[in-house]
C-alpha cells in the first residue's frame, strides 16, 4: 500500500475509533482536504455526506457514491461508470469468504487491547484555516506514528465526516471493505482499533506522519446537495458488470 492510501486507512481507523456514529447525523456537509507525500504530486479528496447518501472524490480521476442499495464508481477520464447493487456486493463477499486463507476480522477485533493505542499532547500549536490547533502525537499497534493537529473551535474535522461515509459504505459493501487499495478500502482490518482510548477532544484539521505524508483540511461546504451530486454526469456510459455465482 502506498503512502497516501496508508494515510487514508489511518484516517478511517481513527474516525471509527473516536467519533460516535450519530455525529453530524443531521448535517449535509462536503469536506475537502489536501494529501501530500514526499516525492509525489499532491492529491485532493472531498467527502460529501447527506442523509442516506455519501460521496468521495479523489483528484479529478475517480468518484464513488453510495446509497443504501448501491455503490457507483465514476471514472472521469474515460467518462464511464460502474454500478454495484447490494445483491452483487453480497455475492462477491460470499465468494471472498469461501476462499482459503480469508481473514477472520471478528477474531482480530476481539483480540485487540483498547489501551494499546497511545496519544500525547506535545504542547506545540499552529494555525490551520484560521483556527488555532494543538499537536497530539499518536502511535498504533501496527507501527504507524505521527501527529494530529486538533482545533477546539472548528465546526468540522475529518473524522466526523469519514465516520458517516464509512457507515454508508458498510451498508452496501459489508465484508467487501476488506479488499482493494483505494482510499476507502482495507477498512475492515482496522476495525480492531475501534475501542482505542485516550485521544483529546477536538476536531482534526491536519495530520503528519513520520514517513513524510500529510493531510490538511482545506474547507467545507454546507448542503443541501442536488441530485446531480449522486447521479452519473451527462454523457457517461454505464459499463456492464460480470455475473457472479449465487
Amino acid at each position: 500500500m502506498d503512502r497516501q492510501h496508508r494515510l487514508s486507512a489511518v484516517l478511517l481507523l481513527l474516525a471509527l475509533a473516536f467519533v460516535p456514529a450519530t455525529a453530524l447525523a443531521q448535517e449535509d456537509v462536503a469536506l475537502s482536504m489536501l494529501m501530500e507525500s514526499a516525492g509525489e504530486e499532491p492529491s485532493e479528496m472531498t467527502v460529501t455526506v447527506s442523509g442516506e447518501m455519501a460521496r468521495m472524490d479523489y483528484n479529478d480521476h475517480v468518484s464513488m457514491v453510495w446509497s443504501p442499495e448501491w455503490w457507483r464508481m465514476f471514472q472521469h477520464e474515460n467518462k464511464i461508470y460502474m454500478e454495484f447493487d447490494k445483491a452483487m456486493m453480497e455475492q462477491m463477499a460470499r465468494m471472498m469468504g469461501s476462499m482459503p486463507g480469508a481473514p477472520d476480522v471478528e477474531a482480530e477485533v476481539d483480540a485487540f487491547d483498547p489501551t494499546s493505542m497511545t496519544f500525547e499532547r506535545t504542547g506545540a500549536t499552529d494555525t490551520v484555516m484560521g483556527y488555532k490547533v494543538f499537536e497530539v502525537a499518536f502511535a498504533t499497534t501496527d507501527g504507524e506514528q505521527g501527529s494530529m493537529w486538533m482545533s477546539e473551535e472548528a465546526e468540522y474535522g475529518v473524522f466526523e465526516i469519514f465516520t458517516r461515509m464509512m457507515s454508508h459504505l458498510e451498508q452496501v459493501a459489508g465484508p467487501m471493505m476488506g479488499g482493494g487499495n483505494n482510499p476507502a478500502g482495507n477498512m475492515q482490518q482496522y476495525m480492531q482499533m475501534a475501542r482505542a482510548q485516550g485521544m483529546p477532544d477536538g476536531k482534526v484539521l491536519r495530520m503528519d506522519t513520520v514517513d513524510g505524508t500529510h493531510f490538511t483540511v482545506t474547507g467545507w461546504e454546507m448542503g443541501p446537495f442536488g441530485a446531480e451530486t449522486w447521479e452519473p454526469p451527462a454523457g457517461y456510459q454505464k459499463q456492464a458488470m460480470p455475473s457472479f455465482p449465487r
